[in-house]
């Protein structure tokens, strides 16, 4: 498939007409060989996909993306690694500038940590993992997001796609993939641009600022279900230097670093 759009913005696509992850076939090739930074693996059709927790994504043929982006941040000695924790919200925060830049009139934003929604329905999920290319540490973005479904071929109620939210997308298959992949590229390289020549400092980058005000999430009563299945319920009021949510639990400060966040109402 000749993606000419998204082709000039990385060294390296690869495209995948069927797979079963993205993520898993980048994470192999970058184990075994020394991949630019950048590196896009993608398909419309990913058989086995995986979201937060081992959750299966899937979408019929050709009606969405599976995105994994390989970055390779040029750490120093004086970068802590638990920055690259800001990695998802980064890329949520991309792919939400992506869906609105389609649907400018419906509210998008991200349900911290990565999840991006249109009007409280699900229509992209974020899945980051570390890895190693050559002798570098480096991360695999993954991303997916719904784009042609009709509401009867999504899995779950609260989901949604670009083309439900009334996108105007182009008929053309390859142009249609190619138009919402290169938008998706051209937002996370500027992100994570802007993140790695501030030293991987959200503060410094905007990127925390960014973020708080695309996130959904704040400023809402939540239950956060943690990991071991312990749950919180409280008003999440910010986000904090280390990308954690903190909540405001009984007038207690609380920050919440992983678990999923069930939103209870405005």
């Amino acid at each position: 498939m000749q993606l000419s759009a998204s082709q000039k913005l990385t060294p390296r696509l690869e495209w995948r007409q069927e797979t079963g992850s993205t993520n898993l076939d980048l994470m192999q090739l970058a184990a075994s060989e020394n991949l630019p930074h950048f590196t896009v693996f993608a398909t419309a059709n990913q058989v086995a996909g995986r979201g937060r927790a081992g959750r299966v994504w899937q979408a019929p043929k050709d009606s969405a993306l599976a995105i994994s982006v390989l970055l390779k941040p040029n750490l120093d000695s004086d970068t802590n690694l638990g920055s690259l924790g800001w990695l998802p919200l980064l890329a949520g925060l991309a792919m939400s500038q992506t869906v609105a830049g389609f649907l400018p009139t419906a509210e998008v934003g991200v349900k911290w940590p990565n999840d991006v929604l249109v009007n409280e329905h699900k229509i992209s999920g974020i899945l980051t993992e570390m890895t190693t290319s050559g002798s570098a540490v480096a991360v695999v973005v993954g991303s997916g997001i719904n784009i042609s479904q009709l509401q009867s071929e999504l899995p779950i109620a609260n989901a949604t796609s670009l083309a439900i939210g009334g996108a105007q997308l182009p008929t053309d298959l390859t142009l249609r993939l190619d138009r919402v992949l290169s938008s998706y590229l051209t937002n996370l390289n500027h992100w994570y641009q802007r993140f790695a020549q501030a030293g991987f400092s959200a503060e410094a980058s905007g990127l925390r600022q960014a973020v708080s005000d695309n996130c959904v999430t704040l400023g809402r009563e939540v239950r956060a279900i943690l990991p071991g299945d312990s749950e919180l319920v409280g008003r999440a009021v910010s986000i904090d230097d280390s990308g954690r949510l903190i909540l405001d639990v009984l007038g207690v400060k609380t920050p919440v670093a992983a678990g999923d966040i069930v939103h209870l109402r405005h």
